[in-house]
């Protein structure tokens, strides 16, 4: 499984081959955060393996706590939202209010640091670089239970 090439610090090469041991992206289309979605449908579709796939999950999800507030943007593919839902699943899959204080704690960031990120991107107002992602995930944030990346989650 993709798990045995998870990094020591939790995070996930954004590539196999010659940088699978480069441990620089934190985000979604690049490293752990968005692998934290698959592992937990990995826990409802093998719950007799739930454990394992939960404790990758945790591993991952520290890494984006620690290294995930990223400075291109508010969105989803790179940016503060997409790294945020993976507190929100990792919430919905443990019930473990830790993850959705950390999800908010992002939505607070988002919202303080608006104006000075809202341009950052290339595409400003589109889905997955842009606004419009931001702002399906400050909704999930009032909704964590029902909370799904948009487009990638179902």
């Amino acid at each position: 499984m993709l798990t045995q090439y998870q990094l020591p610090s939790g995070n996930m090469p954004s590539s196999l081959g010659r940088s699978e041991t480069k441990d620089t992206l934190v985000q979604w289309c690049h490293g752990a955060p968005g692998f934290i979605p698959l592992m937990c449908a990995c826990v409802r579709v093998y719950p007799e393996q739930a454990e394992r796939y939960i404790s990758h999950a945790l591993k991952m999800t520290e890494t984006v706590w620690e290294r995930g507030l990223l400075r291109k943007g508010v969105g989803l593919c790179h940016g503060i939202a997409g790294n945020g839902y993976a507190f929100l699943g990792l919430y919905r899959a443990t019930g473990d209010p830790l993850h959705l204080h950390r999800a908010h704690a992002y939505a607070s960031c988002i919202c303080t640091h608006w104006t000075d990120m809202v341009s950052t991107p290339d595409r400003p107002l589109s889905l997955y670089e842009g606004v419009a992602g931001a702002v399906c995930y400050l909704l999930d944030c009032l909704d964590p239970d029902r909370a799904r990346f948009p487009g990638y989650e179902y």
